[in-house]
Formats: C-alpha cells, sequence, structure tokens
C-alpha cells in the first residue's frame, strides 16, 4: 500500500539545550573557548546609556559559525542560523526569539574597526601560546593572491576619480556647513576606522600596530636608495568598485584580475599557528613587508626566533641584511643573475680581500672601477687592452671595455647566507617551508571563502583575513584542547 505522510504538528513542551547532542561541534566550542574577553575589546565603542546593543560576544560567535560553515554573506548567515538548532544554542537565542538582523553585522563591523578584529586575533594566538602551542624558534613566511571584490573592466584613469573624490569632499563640507547653520548641532565624531588612512611614520623601526602596518603598505610606491624608472598601472588606474585592488595575475594562470596579497608569518612549532596576518593591494611585491612583519612578531609575541625562511621571492638584499642584522638566521635562496648568460658566472672569479680584487679564471686582477650608491654595489673592472687579448675572451664578456663585476655592499652577509645552502638544516628547512604554509592557504581558500575577499577597501579585506586566521589558529586550539581531554578522561 503506497503510503503518504500528512504534515500534522501538535505542541510539545522541550529545551533547545535538550535538543543539540552532547557530541556536537559547537558544545565543543563552547567548552573550550572563554569569549567573555571580546566585551573588554569592545567596550570604547558604546556609550554609557541608551538602546543595549547586540552582545559582543554573540557578534563574534556568528563570524566563527561563518567561517567554520564557509558562509560568504551575511544574509545567508542569518537565514542559515534562524534555522538550525546547534547554531541557536552557540549564540543563545531560544527558538522562540528572533535572530539579529542580517544588517547589524555590518554596522557593528563598521564600529568596531581593524584594531578590534586584531586584537580578537592576538586574543587567540595568546590562548595558543599558553597551550604550548607556540614553539618560537622558527619562523614561515609566505603569501598568497586573493581576488578582490571588483571587476577589472571598471578600470578608470586615477585622475579622473581622485577629481571626483575631492568634489565629493567639497559637497559633502558644503552640505555640513549649510547643516550646521539651519540646525547648530555638536558634530558626530567619525570612528577611527572609518578615517581616511594616513601616512604612518617612516622613522618607527617596529610597526606599533595593525593600523601602522595596512597604511605603511596601502599600495603607495615604497622607494628603496634606487628610483623606480617605470611607472606602474596601478599609478595611472583604478577601479572605483574598489579603490585598494590593484591588478594581478591569478596564480593559476589567465586573464589579468583586482586583487590583493595575504601575508602570513607561521610558527616552525608542530602545530602551524599563525602568528600574524596581513592584507596589502596587489601592486606591493611579497618581499617587502617582510622585515616589518618579522619585527611585529618579535615584539607582540614571547618568541625568540633563530631562523627564519622563505621562498626564492624573500632573497632580497634589505630582507637578508635585515634578518641577520636581529641574529636570524635568513633561510632563503639567492638567485644569482651571472647564470642568466653565456659568460662566466661571478662565482668563478675569485675575490682577494686584502689587495681588494678580483682575479679572473685567467690569472688577471679586476681593480675597483665605481661605487654606485643607488645600486648599493661596487664595480670590479679588468684592464680593457688585457680583456681584450685574453684568449677566454669570448666565454667571458663581449664588452670592449673588458668584464665587470658587481660586488655588494652587504656581500659578507651574502656569502654568509649562501653558506647556509650547504647545510642539512637548511635543506630541511626549504623542505619543511613547502608543508608549513602553503597548506595553510590551500586550506583557506578551500574550506574559509579565502579566494575571493567578500568586502571591498584594505580595511575591511584586512578584517576578513585577520578573521580567517584566527579561524584556522582556532582549530588547531580545539583539536589540542580535545586530544588533551581525551587522554585525560
Amino acid at each position: 500500500m503506497l503510503g503518504h505522510k500528512a504534515k500534522v504538528f501538535t505542541l510539545h513542551t522541550f529545551r533547545l539545550e535538550d535538543l543539540v547532542p552532547a557530541d556536537n561541534f559547537y558544545r565543543h566550542v563552547e567548552q573550550c573557548l572563554d569569549l567573555r574577553f571580546v566585551r573588554d575589546l569592545v567596550c570604547g565603542c558604546y556609550a554609557a546609556r541608551g538602546r543595549p546593543s547586540i552582545d559582543p560576544i554573540v557578534f563574534f560567535k556568528l563570524q566563527l559559525i561563518a567561517f567554520f560553515e564557509g558562509i560568504r554573506s551575511e544574509r545567508q548567515l542569518m537565514a542559515t542560523v534562524n534555522v538550525n538548532l546547534a547554531h541557536r544554542w552557540f549564540i543563545g537565542y531560544d527558538l522562540t526569539e528572533s535572530v539579529p538582523d542580517h544588517s547589524s553585522l555590518s554596522k557593528i563591523r563598521e564600529r568596531y574597526g581593524l584594531a578590534t578584529f586584531q586584537r580578537f586575533f592576538e586574543q587567540i594566538v595568546e590562548r595558543c601560546i599558553q597551550a604550548g602551542l607556540v614553539w618560537g624558534e622558527e619562523l614561515y613566511f609566505d603569501s598568497t593572491k586573493v581576488q578582490a571584490n571588483a571587476a577589472i573592466d571598471g578600470l578608470i584613469p586615477r585622475v579622473e576619480w581622485e577629481a571626483q573624490q575631492h568634489l565629493q569632499v567639497l559637497f559633502e563640507a558644503q552640505a555640513n556647513t549649510a547643516a550646521k547653520v539651519a540646525e547648530p548641532e555638536a558634530p558626530l565624531t567619525e570612528s577611527p576606522s572609518l578615517q581616511q588612512p594616513i601616512e604612518p611614520a617612516t622613522d618607527s623601526p617596529v610597526p606599533q600596530n595593525a593600523y601602522d602596518l595596512v597604511t605603511k603598505y596601502n599600495g603607495a610606491r615604497l622607494t628603496g636608495v634606487r628610483k623606480p624608472a617605470s611607472e606602474r598601472l596601478t599609478d595611472q588606474q583604478v577601479c572605483p568598485t574598489d579603490p585598494d585592488a590593484a591588478p594581478m595575475k591569478p596564480s593559476g594562470g589567465g586573464a589579468a584580475v583586482m586583487g590583493y596579497s595575504d601575508h602570513y608569518v607561521v610558527d616552525g612549532g608542530q602545530h602551524r599557528i599563525i602568528l600574524s596576518a596581513l592584507v596589502t593591494p596587489a601592486s606591493i611585491m611579497d618581499n617587502t613587508p617582510l622585515l616589518d612583519l618579522v619585527r611585529w612578531v618579535c615584539a607582540r609575541w614571547p618568541v625568540h626566533p633563530k631562523q627564519a625562511t622563505g621562498d626564492t621571492k624573500y632573497g632580497t638584499v634589505p630582507n637578508i641584511v635585515g634578518l641577520e642584522q636581529m641574529g636570524i638566521r635568513a633561510y632563503v635562496p639567492i638567485t644569482d643573475l651571472s647564470h642568466r648568460t653565456k659568460f662566466y658566472p661571478a662565482e668563478r672569479f675569485q675575490y682577494q680581500a686584502e689587495p681588494d680584487h678580483y682575479v679572473c679564471p685567467q690569472g688577471q686582477p679586476l681593480g675597483v672601477y665605481s661605487r654606485r650608491q643607488s645600486e648599493q654595489v661596487i664595480v670590479y673592472a679588468a684592464e680593457p687592452a688585457v680583456c681584450n687579448a685574453c684568449p677566454a675572451k669570448a666565454e667571458c664578456t663581449d664588452s670592449q671595455s673588458g668584464r665587470h663585476i658587481f660586488r655588494s655592499f652587504f656581500q659578507e652577509y651574502l656569502d654568509r647566507v649562501k653558506a647556509y645552502h650547504e647545510t642539512e638544516a637548511y635543506q630541511k628547512a626549504m623542505r619543511k617551508r613547502a608543508l608549513w604554509t602553503e597548506p595553510l592557504f590551500g586550506e583557506a581558500k578551500q574550506y574559509h571563502r579565502l579566494s575571493r575577499f567578500r568586502l571591498r577597501g584594505l580595511f575591511k579585506v584586512n578584517i576578513e583575513g585577520v578573521l580567517i586566521a584566527a579561524g584556522q589558529n582556532l582549530k588547531r586550539l580545539l583539536r589540542y584542547l580535545e586530544t588533551k581531554m581525551a587522554n585525560t578522561s
């Protein structure tokens, strides 16, 4: 006989507490993570009197639900929470209570600003340190490309966009002046998270907070001793949808898109705790923020790294010198451009410190020719007459002025790092690097929405970035605590 199920519901008396299984994941989160500290983080964002706000603990629990469930939209998040018993139990809303409106979440995020989310990330790291999950003797760093929530087809000339912004500021100022004349009131104080970025102090050796790092690496070109010879596309054009994003080539190839770079500094312990996370426009080279991130990590956390490991893109002279001067062994590859030609590489020439010259494979000296302050190198050159008469010239150079060798002002540091390459510790660190940072980015992109940012603007994508990094650390903390409780029971 064909069955037919009719929808007939009766009134039941039960508690939400009884409907959530004892082994539910969110019960484990509630047991292991005490979020009462977030009230101290945001107490300065609220007035002493007025209508009570949504509990900040509820707000951050909703952010954790979005992270664990891989939900991108706040509207979808609240729709899911509304019908999920475990989610309702986790945020403390009974079946008869209305969950917060999705529009409230974006307003709360604007109120809190990046500083609050950065402190939330730091609180999670501190709990990982207290649990003994941070080793502190090795650092691994890497970055990944993340697509922005903007289309590259919308690029317009930057001059046009800046003119539009200037006119908008003038019109708003005029409107505010008229409003004050019509109805004089005390002006509202703008939240620090909504203020325009200001230029950070360039003479500070250690960034004091996330705001300093984000404002320093906001996409503006950072020029060193050598001035840039070309102009970037992002200096000429901008996307009005997300002015902070920059054109970039996707990691998998294909047409250019608007995007950012997400930088991680990861502890070398077996739990792979993320010690720092920073999102920069894609126009900022991956190796540029390294030293500031390492200095911030060493100043913020009780770690004393003996080595720092990265791939080839981090093997620049400033990074090597900076790490070595901090007493940290720079385990990074060094690119030797002299191998790109058919001529003798620079390593075939022997340097002699006492006369301060190089000796070529044929035994001829190359004395000091010039010092280039802009490139921070010393140029050594052979005598043109001797070089042109040499039988091995075709294998050495095609220049009529003789062979030239370039020696960095910081060659001692470079030679020290090259000596590391021959050690087993360096080889082990490079093998370990591929297993430490890259899987974290893969995990974040596959399960936690890092393949494409949902928010727009540099400060907002940094909020998104630190929340994902905090969630990844929390996963490892929960796994450790669960194993510890299972072993003790």
